[in-house]
């Protein structure tokens, strides 16, 4: 199984995690860079999500749900525009 995750905002502000249009699917990533903290809000499975920051940063810091209520699979679907018919 591959690791499947969607970045929806890198470095970010925390705040960012109240909107409730996010998918109910993703997380605020906490972790560090350099001695400072940075945010990221991330869809995809905890532990391919872990994986991932872990093996990137290596000061994997914590995650938390977001207060997103979207279902991740219509969060960003667009239907097709339909063409009028001559």
């Amino acid at each position: 199984m591959g690791k499947c995750i969607n970045i929806i905002h890198v470095n970010c502000d925390p705040s960012f995690a109240n909107d409730s249009s996010l998918p109910r699917d993703s997380y605020l990533v906490t972790y560090g860079d350099n001695h400072e903290q940075k945010h990221d809000i991330v869809q995809g499975l905890q532990s391919d999500i872990f994986d991932e920051y872990w093996d990137k940063y290596r000061d994997f810091r914590g995650m938390k749900w977001t207060e997103g209520k979207t279902n991740p699979k219509m969060w960003g679907y667009k239907p097709s525009e339909t063409k009028k018919r001559k």
